[in-house]
């Protein structure tokens, strides 16, 4: 159901959040908030605290923020039409009924259909494990070592390649079916499950519902392993398996792992906090969706080749999301499963505690493309090191990795420090004839670094605006919502333009309710009620200023130099003129932001 966004700012503004949080985590008032124990996650200080201000709660502990709605949809598992009705009706409103298009409303019908319909799909398999039919699969995860508990938390199932005359009998209809991406229609062949004689792993969202499936075959057949197709209601780069159970641990952390069996074989374990990519690299959209719920993840991919390889891809993605990535070492064996099988849990926990910071892990990679007895290929190894190193920004950054590499691999910190300093100055550090890593990972790191440095110019300078309405003012002139990526940081800067042309100020709960799902009105209150540190330096200049102007310089920078290239794409060699001098101006705005 649609409703207008005065009725949204209506339901919110009747539900004061302190009043709404009281009735679930007992608040204490400290200076003009309130405090008390997250809900979200296990603590013994208070680190939750709720805004009555600004109508908004934030943990510092776990990150988890938002305003009255985001509650609600996290303590209550709630969808944001769910939440609305119920923060409605705890008003005493009664919520309009609103027309849609046959076009929006045709689209809810079909997504309402498919998640009924899959619900159904994943009955049907679990029932037939239980079966006589299903008997082999049955022996074959009991095999695995899964208890009868675990077996049925996941849903396990069978597919005995008969579920269309199933659901034909229950009445669905093919024009339903085919949508689902579960059968293949032939005119020769008729129609066929995708999956057959396979044991089925259903995949949930993040709410604990039926999306997907996984299937596993049983024999000799290719693919071992296969996915449902992209639908509606499934994209396998926004989601992960797992995660509606990994979403309610108290552990402070998640393991990341490659697929189901590992997933499973740990939450049997004990370790709830265990999650899975789905068929594919980690995603960026993934790491954002992880980053809702943890700032801290242990990578516990298979020890092999592939799967170093997969762990060095999703270190920069996850950092681009804000999360720090440690790396665990499974040797002598590849993957959770087999480990905790051979050595058991308390040998696990060990190693979780002793995994490597992302760094070294990646220096590890690095070495092992080298021969260290041999001095030219130990100055190569160096070189390397020296190279990734300077992919850091932050000049105390690269002194604090510095130390650590000649600390660990008793180089000389003056020595090394000289070759950092030599290769940052030199153009031809790009060329590095490091194969077995440079040439592997480097564009793509190299491109997400520029991507996360982006990232963080827009949400420094929304942040900061949120926090002082003067800067936006003076910004406002210069920088408009299209300068910022496409998804919520365009959003939230196009709300922050329109509250501040009608009312002269930033209404933070108010933005963060325009965002319907969890995961984005989270990111919304990251921007909204992060609070910039303020420092001056030596001289008593204002570095927050001067960090804002900068970002805003970038922004434009990047804002100008795209519509430039798209121009130019175009054929329109005046709009790509008239971008290129606004590429030059883009100095004297920054030192207008500085005044």
């Amino acid at each position: 159901m649609y409703y207008e966004d005065s009725t949204i700012e209506e339901v919110r503004s009747r539900n004061d959040i302190v009043s709404v949080i009281g009735s679930y985590v007992s608040l204490k008032r400290a200076g003009a908030n309130y405090q008390g124990l997250c809900p979200f996650h296990s603590e013994k200080t208070p680190s939750f605290s709720v805004s009555p201000s600004r109508q908004t709660y934030k943990c510092f502990g776990c990150g988890k923020g938002g305003n009255v709605f985001t509650f609600l949809m996290e303590y209550e598992n709630m969808s944001f039409p769910e939440a609305l009705e119920a923060l409605a009706e705890r008003a005493g409103m009664t919520l309009p009924k609103v027309a849609v298009s046959d076009a929006q409303r045709k689209q809810a019908n079909l997504r309402a259909e498919l998640l009924e319909l899959y619900k159904k799909a994943a009955t049907y398999y679990y029932r037939k494990f239980y079966s006589e039919d299903g008997k082999y699969a049955k022996e074959y995860i009991i095999g695995r070592g899964l208890s009868p508990e675990t077996m049925k938390g996941f849903g396990i199932g069978y597919s005995d390649g008969h579920l269309y005359s199933y659901l034909k009998e229950e009445g669905y209809k093919d024009e339903l079916l085919s949508n689902s991406g579960l059968f293949t229609f032939d005119e020769r062949r008729g129609v066929n499950d995708k999956f057959f004689n396979r044991v089925m792993f259903p995949i949930f969202d993040a709410s604990g519902k039926v999306i997907a499936f996984g299937g596993r075959v049983m024999g000799d057949a290719l693919p071992k392993y296969l996915n449902s197709p992209e639908t509606p209601i499934f994209d396998k780069s926004r989601n992960l398996y797992g995660l509606h159970l990994a979403r309610k641990t108290r552990k402070p952390y998640m393991l990341l792992c490659e697929g189901y069996m590992d997933t499973i074989a740990l939450h049997q374990a004990g370790f709830d906090n265990a999650v899975a990519s789905l068929g594919t690299s980690l995603t960026g959209l993934q790491a954002r969706l992880l980053s809702r719920y943890t700032k801290d993840v242990i990578i516990t991919y298979d020890s092999d080749g592939a799967g170093q390889k997969a762990a060095v891809r999703a270190i920069p993605i996850l950092a681009e999301a804000g999360i720090r990535a440690r790396i665990l070492n499974m040797a002598p064996y590849k993957d959770p499963d087999e480990f905790i099988r051979a050595l058991g849990t308390e040998e696990y926990e060990k190693r979780i505690a002793d995994a490597s910071p992302s760094f070294d892990f990646e220096v590890k990679v690095i070495q092992s493309g080298y021969d260290l007895n041999e001095p030219q290929q130990k100055t190569r190894f160096h070189e390397a090191v020296a190279d990734r190193i300077l992919e850091f920004e932050d000049n105390l950054t690269r002194t604090n990795y510095m130390e650590a590499f000649c600390r660990d691999y008793h180089v000389d910190f003056k020595d090394f420090k000289a070759m950092v300093n030599k290769r940052g100055a030199a153009s031809e550090f790009k060329k590095t004839e490091n194969v077995t890593y440079k040439q592997e990972y480097a564009p793509e790191r190299k491109k997400t670094a520029e991507d996360n440095r982006l990232k963080k110019s827009q949400r420094i300078v929304l942040t900061r605006c949120a926090e002082d309405p003067e800067m936006f003012r003076k910004l406002r002139e210069y920088l408009s919502p299209d300068d910022f990526e496409e998804g919520v940081y365009r959003t939230v800067a196009a709300e922050m333009a329109e509250q501040f042309d009608k009312k002269g100020r930033i209404d933070p709960a108010a933005i963060i309710s325009r965002f319907e799902s969890k995961e984005d009105q989270t990111e919304a209150a990251e921007i909204c009620e992060t609070t910039l540190v303020q420092r001056s330096d030596e001289q008593g200049s204002d570095i927050a200023k001067q960090e804002f102007a900068a970002c805003a310089e970038y922004i434009l920078l990047d804002s100008y130099d795209r519509k430039g290239k798209e121009a130019r794409h175009a054929g329109d060699s005046a709009g790509m003129m008239k971008y290129m001098q606004l590429k030059k101006e883009v100095g004297k705005i920054k030192a207008k932001l500085l005044q």
